[in-house]
């Protein structure tokens, strides 16, 4: 039997990839994406010719309103993976509350929003998984702006949170940090700027190399799988030993 998936922001990089790398005959991709429906049909393409069904669905995480209304239109789900974001690097002195406000609705209230929506099928069901995609930032407060490293921090502790409420209906919630990963995201943030934030950290690594979207893949197999039901409320580190717990 299939899962049903759902992946926010999954239009290219992590998102992407970890939709290709589920993809498989039986299971059902519900790719979310905002006005960007050109990248996310490649991505559905190469789901379907994997033998997985896809659908996109767009909406803005910002809106909470936008939000409940993706739940409504996914439906039921197996597996919920809380991947879009907002990076943003603006410093705490010029910070506006509005870029603060904005990065904390996309970042946090939205897998809140989801999760809450989500979860009740899956409890009914028995079975769930939930993933949240959190960042090596919250343990070395940078090189993000606070506004991002915070979002991050506060995920980390619903996960934990949503583990201990979730676990006795089947349902597990982990957080996957990804480690420094050059997405097209950030290179879109970055650009203008001289200072390549990626470069040292690679070179701090365990295994100092550049890391790839892909590498997640097979860590997000185990999490969103049935061998995985004593694994929750745990923050899974595939950045190349950028960090240790």
């Amino acid at each position: 039997m299939g899962l049903r998936i759902l992946i926010t922001g999954a239009r290219r990089g992590i998102g992407a990839a970890m939709a290709v790398g589920l993809a498989r005959p039986g299971n059902t991709l519900l790719l979310h994406h905002l006005a960007a429906a050109a990248e996310c049909d490649k991505v559905a393409s190469l789901c379907r010719d994997l033998g997985a069904a896809a659908e996109m669905l767009d909406a803005d995480l910002a809106d909470p309103g936008a939000v409940r209304e993706l739940a409504e239109r996914a439906g039921p789900v197996d597996v919920l993976i809380n991947n879009a974001a907002k990076a943003s690097n603006v410093d705490i002195g010029v910070l506006p509350l509005a870029e603060w406000q904005q990065t904390l609705a996309v970042n946090l209230t939205a897998p809140m929003l989801l999760s809450q929506a989500l979860s009740v099928g899956m409890a009914e069901r028995g079975w769930g998984r939930i993933v949240n995609v959190v960042s090596p930032t919250v343990r070395m407060g940078g090189p993000s702006g606070p506004s991002y490293v915070a979002s991050k921090a506060a995920l980390i502790g619903l996960t934990r949170s949503l583990a201990r409420a979730l676990g006795p209906a089947g349902i597990t919630v982990n957080a996957l940090s990804p480690g420094a990963i050059r997405t097209e995201g950030e290179a879109e943030l970055a650009a203008g700027k001289d200072a390549e934030t990626h470069a040292p950290l690679v070179a701090t690594q365990a295994v100092p190399r550049a890391l790839v979207p892909e590498d997640l893949v097979a860590t997000v197999r185990l999490l969103v799988s049935d061998g995985s039901g004593a694994l929750t409320g745990q923050v899974i580190e595939v950045g190349g030993g950028l960090i240790f717990r």
